[in-house]
């Protein structure tokens, strides 16, 4: 069974191009444009991974983030944060129990993420 992948991005087309790639590696692709569908597709279709923006509509990344890492049953789920140069310090400076498996810079490379999703699923498998 393919890994469900939800990716997380107020810019349509990149959530779009991200799924695309996703699903040419054999990854289900969950698609969210703001924090609050996230959080309602996080609940209901329980995401293997979150490939998640930082800046967005009605919930930002952070907040978002800090939902799912207290809530006991989505705790465990990896969020990999994807953001705008400008935003990299919140994310270093984010609370501890506040955790990201890694993270990438925008303007990206489709395969630097698609390496980095392969690195966390081998990662959860050890």
């Amino acid at each position: 069974m393919s890994k469900k992948i939800l990716v997380v991005d107020d810019e349509k087309d990149i959530v779009e191009i991200i799924s695309m790639y996703l699903e040419r590696e054999d990854y289900e692709p969950i698609a969210a444009y703001d924090g609050q569908e996230a959080l309602r597709k996080i609940i209901f279709q329980s995401p293997d991974l979150v490939v998640l923006d930082i800046m967005m509509p009605k919930l930002d990344g952070h907040s978002l983030n800090i939902k799912l890492k207290e809530n006991p049953e989505t705790k465990d789920i990896p969020v990999i944060v994807i953001t705008g140069k400008g935003h990299l310090r919140e994310i270093i400076t984010a609370r501890e129990d506040v955790t990201i498996v890694d993270y990438l810079e925008k303007p990206f490379q489709m395969n630097e993420l698609l390496k980095k999703i392969k690195n966390v699923f081998e990662k959860k498998n050890e």
